[in-house]
């Protein structure tokens, strides 16, 4: 009965219906877990029943959690269970945010791995420079009829090659570097890296490798020597040269990358064009051809003195620009020959010269009317491969591919008949910035933007500076390369009559890293840019340059495409148009704000070294942020279309001939020596107050005047 009663106590009694309670929860639950699983396997048309059944296991999961308190048991997240699998990652919590701290721990990281490359690379350093000074070493070379060749050495590699005493051949070579810390020693016949002990065990080793190796290589080296007489035999041949003489090609000077020796071959522009190629390892001879158009062709070839001379026939002696050229006669005299082109000639009673004639600067091609009369001129510029409308006395060049005949007819400029006067001070007053946007591919500058900031207004004024302005006895692009960009900017503000503050000189490289480092740029084309000449090669395919109008998004490489392109366009056109990508760039660079500080400092930092500046790095960040929401509001081109003309246009070779035939006929001699024989640019009248007439209109005057 006492056990019984004990049994049967209000303590046990309770704790039985908890347990009860507990287990029919369980089954419960655990019916409800497999509706849901049958549930999910069903498709998603019973996502809401799903969620309502959720709804149900997340409250009878609270319910549990109740009876485990009071059982005095730990409670458990059942959602949280069920939900969210364990990754093992760490939570947010328990991640370090703070980028400083990280990039702090990431610099330190990287400050410590470059101390330990430097020190290696100063360790390994100290080998080469005990064998180069070791005088039992050299007693050794001497010994074996070696000496120490060259000795190569900065902060970043060193280099010590050893030659042949009597020829000055290089027997092997050692090299370490920041990098690969690594002693190596390369010859012709192999390439093997040393781990000595000390500095006297390196010598041992060194010493051992060319005792047990020197014979070979010098086998080796014998035979190099007879192709090496084979080839500069065969190029030094009258053969060979009559070749060279009559293509205009030489070859340059021979050089060694690498345990392969370059022959170059130049064309007249000292255009690499191809390459004799000796392999040193292998020995073996390739003729490579630098085909403009390719990746260029390599041919194997045995017999060096039967080889080189069909294959220097083949070669395209064309300089790029030739071949820009030729390309155009192509396809201009090809469409003289279209029918349906000749019948508009017929019904029109015109006719054009077929075959061009040429003088020094361009290809001409005249039409006449129905009378014979000369009227006008298609012309091919040698210098650039355009091919631009002409009147009768060779100037006012057009592009023919983009000869508007509405446009044709437009106003110019109206320009007053009292052109003020404007003495030599420069105007820079105060709360204006300008800055000398310009571009180079080679050695001329191509592209020269004058932008004029006025921070009262917050306005952007542009005006593009034509690369043929004459001045000074020399077009203005020239004076870069001739006194530096210094001096560019100095004539400018002159002409211009306002004061330069900075100047900024970019290459087509930088441009594209420009545009690819803040994403491309979006830019709107009215009118279709169609560039026969420019040749481009997007996934493998070759095709022609051209935009039709529309709406694009360029990357850096297709950007400096349109701009560059001024086949179908007169410089003018490609001016306005690389206004139109500067505006792009900057209403991309709107994008970025204070937060892309960072950012914006390394695309400034990227971009500036590989630009000609005066701008410091700090300086550009600042202008970037205290000028990047301003508005451009004007983009102007000094053309013949306002304040400049072309001068009458005199070819050298008919002025040669004018003056021939006076001196023959006893005539006075003509002046034209004195004429222009380019195309050049100069302001109207030859008034240069015109330019700081323009320049004010454009800067100071309302817009709705210019």
């Amino acid at each position: 009965m006492s056990f019984l009663k004990n049994l049967f106590s209000k303590k046990n009694i309770f704790a039985l219906v908890v347990i009860v309670i507990l287990l029919f929860q369980i089954v419960k639950l655990s019916s409800i877990g497999s509706k849901m699983d049958y549930l999910e396997e069903r498709d998603s048309s019973l996502i809401t029943e799903i969620g309502q059944m959720k709804d149900a296991y997340t409250s009878l999961g609270d319910d549990l959690n109740e009876v485990r308190k009071f059982l005095l048991l730990p409670t458990k997240d059942y959602l949280s269970l069920s939900d969210v699998p364990d990754t093992g990652e760490a939570t947010n919590g328990d991640k370090n945010t703070n980028s400083v701290e990280l990039a702090l721990f990431k610099y330190i990281d990287y400050l410590a791995e470059q101390d330990k490359k430097v020190k290696d690379y100063q360790e390994s350093k100290a080998y080469l420079d005990h064998l180069k000074n070791s005088e039992l070493f050299k007693q050794f070379l001497s010994d074996n009829g070696l000496k120490i060749g060259t000795y190569d050495s900065d902060e970043n590699s060193t280099t010590l090659r050893i030659d042949l005493a009597s020829t000055g051949l290089n027997l092997v070579f050692f090299t370490v570097d920041l990098e690969e810390s690594d002693l190596v020693i390369r010859n012709i016949i192999d390439s093997l890296t040393f781990t000595p002990d000390s500095k006297e065990d390196f010598e041992n080793q060194v010493r051992d490798y060319i005792s047990r190796h020197k014979d070979k290589i010098l086998t080796k080296i014998t035979e190099l020597a007879t192709i090496y007489q084979q080839i500069e035999t065969t190029i030094a041949s009258q053969e060979i040269q009559d070749v060279l003489n009559r293509k205009g090609m030489s070859f340059g000077e021979k050089y060694e990358k690498d345990l392969t020796v370059y022959y170059p071959i130049n064309n007249s522009s000292s255009e690499l064009i191809g390459e004799i190629v000796l392999d040193l390892s292998t020995q073996d001879i390739h003729l490579v051809d630098k085909d403009f158009d390719s990746e260029g062709v390599e041919l194997q070839v045995s017999d060096i003195s039967k080889s080189l001379t069909p294959f220097l026939e083949d070669l395209d002696a064309s300089t790029i620009i030739e071949t820009k050229v030729r390309e155009a006669k192509d396809s201009l005299e090809s469409s003289f020959k279209d029918s349906g082109f000749k019948l508009m000639l017929k019904e029109n009673g015109l006719s054009v010269d077929t075959q061009a004639s040429e003088d020094e600067d361009r290809y001409w091609y005249k039409i006449y009317d129905s009378e014979g009369n000369h009227i006008s001129s298609i012309v091919i510029e040698k210098a650039t491969a355009v091919i631009n409308i002409v009147d009768l006395e060779g100037t006012n060049s057009e592009n023919l591919l983009f000869f508007d005949p509405v446009s044709a007819q437009k106003k110019t400029l109206e320009i007053p008949g009292d052109v003020p006067e404007y003495d030599d001070s420069l105007s820079h007053e105060e709360g204006t910035y300008n800055i000398l946007i310009a571009g180079k591919h080679g050695n001329l500058v191509d592209t020269m933007i004058f932008a004029h900031v006025d921070e009262k207004l917050r306005e952007v004024r542009m005006i593009s500076i034509p690369r043929d302005l004459h001045y000074n006895g020399r077009k203005i692009n020239a004076l870069p390369y001739f006194y530096g960009m210094p001096e560019l900017k100095k004539v400018l503000s002159e002409l211009s009559g306002y004061e330069l503050d900075k100047y900024v000189l970019i290459d087509m490289y930088a441009f594209i890293d420009v545009i690819d480092l803040i994403g491309g740029i979006d830019v709107h084309l009215d009118q279709p840019v169609i560039d026969p000449t420019y040749r481009t090669v997007d996934n493998g395919i070759v095709g022609t340059l051209h935009y039709e109008p529309g709406d694009y998004h360029l990357g850096g490489k297709e950007a400096l495409r349109l701009a560059r392109s001024r086949h179908t366009s007169s410089d003018f056109a490609r001016a306005e148009r690389q206004q139109l990508i500067l505006q792009s760039i900057q209403e991309k660079a709107k994008s970025f704000g204070f937060g892309d500080a960072d950012t914006f400092y390394e695309i400034a930092k990227s971009v500036l070294n590989q630009t000609e500046t005066d701008v410091t790095l700090d300086e550009a960040v600042a202008l970037y942020f205290r000028y990047q929401n301003f508005e451009i509001v004007s983009n102007n081109v000094m053309s013949s279309g306002n304040v400049l003309y072309v001068p009458p246009y005199t070819p050298i070779e008919q002025c040669r001939a004018s003056i021939a035939e006076a001196e023959a006929n006893g005539a006075p001699i003509p002046s034209c020596m004195d004429d222009n024989h380019a195309y050049t640019l100069l302001p109207r009248d030859n008034n240069w107050n015109l330019i700081k007439w323009y320049f004010k209109e454009n800067f100071e005057s309302d817009l709705s005047r210019v």
